[in-house]
């Protein structure tokens, strides 16, 4: 696993998006104050690989991945392994209780034609396909592709702080679980189980080979020699089918021809049968004859309808146009029913205009009436003002109305009374008011009465200018009633003619009837005649249908009668040769029974014969077939066994911890070797590596006389030198070691190397850079000791700005 590109953002203390480009780089460092991030980078890495962090303790404390009050985190490592390239990308969220979840998991295979260097957002764009979704899934892709659980990435890929010597310090049995993943040592489990499998299968197919030559039929010397006999016999009886099947087929013949020439009879004597007349040829005649007469009876009456009808034809066209008279005729009507009108409307008018007087009278005594009473009431009126005023005067004093003085008071009449004056003219304005409106209804009355006989004497002179010079009334109605009986004869002779016709066209579809039916009778003849031609019938001549008829009967007769007479003598010949038939066909059938052979159908012998001669054939050479098959089984079965033996010995071998142990250690013992020559130029030539029995490491110092003592007992530095050495050797030899199913192309380091001196940092430093010049591998540190940083040829930055941390690439000149 080699990464090319890491992007952390809201991760740890990466609050905003930081990316780390790791493409083209073989050795870096990673460097930057305590606290600033770069051990959050390593985290990263290992998270999006497989879901958690060395440094969280326990595997599913993802809520420690999100920056403090960040809400989501996101990290996306893209990177190359086994020649393909992957993305594996993780995002976490925080919901409103504060719990954490993942809210996107996934693996994709990325397309290699984008380059590495290239935007992030490309290569991850690049998918060709997903692999896997989910936090469980995607962790156990990471697995599959790289070989390695997240125990064991952590303690050979990623050497985190404070975890850096678990492999050192491991326990026999896990350190040799270790090995057995990381160099692949699985593989012979796999063979032991496929060896133990192919032992069972090839235990399996011995015994069932052993069984198959158990179940083939008649696979012995006795039965092929059985077959071999039936085969010659029924080769024999072949030749001897073929004669008899010969002499039969003539008996055969010669008995289908007597059999043909008694269905011949019985054939001929049938069509002779069926000679006869219809039932109806003799009447025909009659009919034909009565049917014309019919025909001539509806022709005449057809001619004489036509003829009445064409007389009334003739005499309703000779009296005048029905319309015009019509019209005369409701003329004289309407100047009738006017004059009639006339005289009731005269009579109305004379009323009306007598009211008109009588109403003018009384409008103008009503009108004097009002002019008396009105001068009555002026003058009584004047007397009581005089009355009045005189009423006032004294005698001395001026008159109001004078002016002259009074000599003597004037003596006045009592004057009649005003208001019995001023009723009376209101009575009369009454009753002059209501006369002049009764006299307007009456004058109106008049003028419409007027009107109307003016109206009616219009009419009756349009009527009188119509009935000029026409014909009188009587003369009109007589006309009418004359054209009307025309019509109704005219009808009548139209619906008599109408029928004869229909009678006469009956007749003629009847007389065709009989024409088509005599026609068909003459050719029904020709066609019982055609029949039995073949028999020498005798021709139809003249033109009588009964006597050809009774000619053509007379004779079919005759010729029934010899054939019924020949009949006998031909069924008797016939009987006898079916008999000859039938005994040769019971001596075949008893030949062939006799050789095991039953037939129901006598045209099947030969068929019959040639079939159980080829099933003879064909069982021979099946059991000569299966006598080969059963050699060959027995062959299969022996070399199944032979494999069964040595697969088996195999299982047993490798399923041996002893084997797997072995395989272990002499792993070990390559390692350590190597480990040793680096822990002695890391020591100073003090320490060395080694294993006791039992599979432990142990250290030997060469300060205290080669002394072996527990590497558990070395100082921390000297722990970190040792663990170092063994990394490093590690790192190298994991692929010749798992014959290049495993390769470590990639180790990351985050431990102290401030503990080292300046003469060890040296050698440390040496060691790494040749480790990633030698091999495609990737070497990647975290440290604070600057010698050992600039060893490096890229350098990340790793620094703080505000609250979130930053990452900057830059190389070392």
């Amino acid at each position: 696993m080699r990464p090319l590109r890491l992007l952390l953002d809201g991760f740890g203390s990466y609050r905003e998006p930081a990316e780390a480009d790791f493409t083209g780089v073989d050795f870096f460092a990673l460097v930057g104050p305590t606290g600033s991030g770069k051990s959050t980078v390593i985290d990263g890495l290992c998270f999006a690989l497989y879901g958690t962090v060395p440094r969280w303790g326990k595997e599913n404390v993802i809520a420690q991945a999100l920056a403090p009050a960040a809400n989501a985190c996101r990290v996306a490592l893209v990177f190359d392994a086994a020649g393909k390239r992957y993305a594996a990308v993780r995002a976490l969220a925080r919901n409103a209780r504060g719990q954490v979840h993942t809210k996107e998991a996934r693996l994709e295979l990325l397309s290699p034609d984008v380059a590495a260097d290239a935007p992030l957002t490309e290569l991850l764009a690049a998918s060709v396909g997903q692999l896997a979704e989910g936090p469980d899934q995607v962790k156990a892709a990471i697995q599959g592709i790289l070989g390695l659980t997240y125990e064991h990435f952590t303690q050979s890929v990623l050497l985190p702080q404070g975890r850096f010597s678990e492999f050192l310090h491991a326990k026999a049995a896990d350190r040799q679980d270790l090995l057995v993943e990381l160099l692949a040592f699985g593989v012979y489990n796999t063979v032991g189980q496929k060896a133990r499998e192919r032992a069972k299968l090839a235990g399996e197919l011995s015994q069932r080979a052993r069984e198959s030559a158990a179940r083939l039929p008649g696979a012995t010397h006795e039965a092929q020699d059985a077959a071999a006999a039936r085969l010659e016999a029924l080769g024999e009886l072949t030749g001897e089918v073929t004669e008899r099947l010969a002499s039969l087929s003539e008996l055969s013949a010669r008995a289908a021809d007597k059999e043909a020439a008694v269905q011949a009879i019985k054939t001929e004597a049938s069509q002779l049968a069926r000679v006869s007349p219809p039932a109806d040829v003799f009447g025909l005649a009659s009919r034909i004859a009565a049917a014309d007469q019919a025909l001539a009876t509806a022709r005449a009456q057809r001619d004489s309808r036509d003829q009445s009808e064409l007389e009334a034809g003739q005499a309703r066209d000779a009296l005048p146009g029905k319309s015009g008279l019509e019209r005369l005729r409701e003329a004289w009507d309407q100047r009738r029913e006017l004059a009639s009108v006339r005289k009731k409307k005269e009579v109305a008018l004379t009323i009306a205009q007598t009211e008109v007087t009588a109403a003018e009278k009384g409008l103008a005594e009503a009108e004097n009436n009002l002019e008396r009473v009105r001068g009555a009431y002026a003058g009584a009126e004047r007397q009581h003002a005089a009355v009045a005023v005189a009423q006032d005067l004294q005698v001395g004093e001026a008159c109001p109305v004078c002016l002259r003085p009074v000599t003597e008071l004037p003596h006045h009449q009592v004057p009649a009374d005003l208001a019995e004056a001023k009723a009376a003219v209101e009575q009369a304005v009454k009753a002059a008011r209501q006369a002049r409106p009764d006299r307007d209804r009456a004058v109106k009355a008049a003028a419409a009465a007027a009107a109307e006989v003016q109206s009616v004497d219009l009419q009756l002179g349009r009527l009188a200018d119509l009935l000029a010079g026409a014909a009188p009334e009587p003369e009109v109605r007589e006309l009418l009633a004359a054209i009307d009986m025309a019509d109704e004869r005219l009808a009548r002779a139209g619906t008599t003619a109408r029928a004869a016709r229909s009678g006469v066209a009956a007749a003629e579809r009847k007389r065709a009837e009989l024409e088509a039916e005599e026609k068909n009778a003459w050719a029904a003849i020709r066609r019982v005649r055609d029949g039995v031609i073949q028999l020498s019938a005798p021709g139809i001549e003249g033109s009588d249908l009964a006597a050809a008829w009774r000619a053509l009967t007379e004779w079919a007769k005759g010729e029934h009668e010899a054939r019924s007479g020949r009949l006998a003598s031909a069924g008797s010949a016939a009987q006898a040769a079916r008999a000859l038939v039938g005994s040769a066909e019971r001596e075949l059938r008893e030949l062939l029974a006799s050789h095991g052979i039953a037939v129901t159908d006598m045209a099947r012998v030969e068929a019959e014969v040639a079939t159980h001669k080829e099933r003879a054939a064909h069982q021979l050479a099946a059991i000569m077939e299966n006598r080969e098959r059963a050699a060959e089984l027995e062959a299969v079965a022996r070399k199944h066994g032979e494999e069964e033996q040595v697969a088996a010995m195999l299982g047993r071998l490798l399923r041996a911890t002893s084997f797997e142990r072995w395989l272990c250690g002499e792993a070990l013992d390559s390692l350590v070797a190597e480990a040793s020559q680096t822990l002695m130029e890391l020591s100073g030539g003090q320490y060395q590596l080694d294993r006791d029995d039992r599979n432990d490491l142990v250290v030997i110092d060469f300060q205290d006389a080669g002394a072996r003592r527990p590497v558990h007992t070395l100082s921390g530095g000297e722990t970190f030198q040792a663990s170092l050495a063994l990394a490093l050797a590690l790192s190298r030899q994991v692929i010749g070691l798992s014959a290049g199913m495993r390769d470590l192309n990639s180790m990351f380091l985050d431990e102290g190397f401030g503990t080292l001196d300046d003469n060890t940092l040296e050698v440390v430093g040496s060691t790494l850079e040749r480790l990633s010049s030698e091999s495609d591998r990737m070497i990647g540190i975290i440290t604070h000791v600057p010698a050992l940083a600039a060893r490096a040829p890229v350098r990340y930055v790793v620094s703080r700005a505000g609250t979130t941390s930053t990452l900057r690439r830059e190389g070392v000149t």
